[in-house]
């Protein structure tokens, strides 16, 4: 009997062979590692990071599988802790392909960056903290090797490390940074003491101003005297890009000129942060936040903290941020004058800012039930905090209708500090 000729199907498996994992395409085998990715939201940045670090042993096994594997286990970096400055040597050692052959320049593959100085070793002599991990030479190396496709940057300085004193080889630079990483994006500086050298072509740090990149995101916390020209800058470099700014523990050379010249040259800004050091007068005021809700409309996110140069003539101007979720004002309003916003602007904000998610004000005697009515056109609303509430308030039973557990704070001392968190 002669045998059956065989199929189509089986013709073809002859001639390439059976399916196994080495066949399939680059494409599916992204897909099927991306399992193995951890989804982790970062809640001081308000933003979602995925973080590939289990594809270690992926990466070993094939050469296939190591050329997906290893752009994305190297796109992301992060050094701190004690182990942080051989790992950081290593790294750099790595990108520079210096010390062993390898099948990648794995510094193309980094997009995200994290350095943390080290903030546990004290010189017990003068003081200062003796382990930096961030030297000229490591963001030289970074600049040079890591430049490619690098877009986010954060470098967080230990506390009380003096760079003003240094001299010019001594500084961090900049320069060579905003040259080289064309598609940096998001920048975030920690603890920086920004040497005192004369603003203009000799400053390192208004020459990244100058040269770098339009900036999505711009986060400085506790960096101390930062010109105000520089800051200025920023705002006419970063335009239209920036929607992200964090200025918190700002000293004497962020006021209200500074935060104009933002307001007035990054109108799709979503997100504001802005604080000053205890020690220093806070500076925004009415023309500021005017300036603010003029020409940025988009604002999802207002954080003032000690703003309390803004009275009523600019708060009512928030009615026009019809995006608007958060906002803070935690010490906000004129002291001389006893009392924070009128009435009808908080109703105004009420009930055209109908996306809030979280509120927090201080207002003094404007607080009625009336306006706790028209936060029922809010509703999203799942913080409410109210500083300095009148006692009459708090057995109103029309808080009920808004679906929020009331609570009040026992460690104010002064007034009424009521706490409302939607009830689960």
């Amino acid at each position: 009997m002669e045998a059956p000729e065989p199929t189509e199907h089986q013709e073809q498996e002859e001639r390439t062979g059976p399916a196994t994992i080495h066949s399939l395409g680059p494409n599916i085998l992204r897909y099927i590692f991306s399992f193995l990715s951890i989804q982790h939201y970062d809640y001081l940045n308000h933003r979602t990071r995925t973080i590939h670090n289990h594809l270690g042993p992926v990466s070993l096994v094939c050469k296939s599988w190591n050329a997906i594997a290893s752009p994305l286990l190297w796109q992301e970096r992060t050094f701190h802790g004690w182990n942080a400055g051989e790992q950081l040597e290593t790294f750099i050692q790595q990108t520079e392909n210096a010390d062993f052959s390898s099948t990648h320049e794995y510094g193309d593959f980094v997009k995200r960056i994290e350095i943390i100085d080290s903030h546990d070793v004290v010189d017990k002599q003068n003081g200062q903290f003796v382990i930096n991990w961030i030297t000229p030479d490591v963001v030289l190396a970074l600049s040079e090797h890591c430049s490619r496709r690098l877009r986010d940057l954060t470098l967080v300085f230990a506390t009380g490390r003096q760079l003003s004193n240094e001299t010019e080889e001594g500084l961090i630079p900049w320069n060579a940074l905003a040259e080289a990483c064309r598609r940096l994006s998001m920048l975030t500086l920690t603890n920086y003491i920004c040497p005192i050298l004369p603003v203009g072509n000799g400053h390192p740090l208004h020459i990244f101003a100058t040269h770098t990149n339009p900036l999505t995101e711009l986060v400085l916390k506790r960096c101390k005297n930062i010109p105000s020209d520089t800051f200025q800058q920023l705002a006419r470099t970063c335009g239209k890009a920036l929607t992200k700014l964090v200025l918190l523990d700002s000293d004497d050379n962020l006021g209200a000129a500074e935060m104009i010249e933002f307001a007035k040259h990054c109108p799709n800004l979503r997100h504001l942060n802005v604080s000053w050091f205890e020690s220093f007068e806070p500076k925004f005021n009415d023309e500021a936040l005017i300036e603010l809700t003029t020409n940025c409309l988009r604002l999802e996110y207002i954080s003032l903290l000690d703003a309390n140069k803004i009275s009523d003539l600019s708060f009512q101007t928030l009615a026009k941020l019809r995006y608007l979720r958060n906002l803070i004002l935690p010490r906000a309003g004129t002291t001389e004058t006893g009392m924070t916003f009128r009435q009808e602007s908080l109703i105004a904000v009420a009930k055209s800012c109908r996306r809030l998610e979280q509120l927090h004000l201080v207002a003094p005697g404007a607080t009625t039930s009336k306006f706790f009515e028209a936060l029922l056109f809010c509703p999203n609303l799942q913080v409410l905090v109210i500083v300095e509430l009148s006692q009459g308030l708090l057995m109103d039973q029309r808080f009920k209708s808004l679906g929020l557990a009331k609570y009040v704070d026992p460690e104010t001392t002064e007034g009424y500090k009521l706490v409302w968190h939607k009830k689960t």
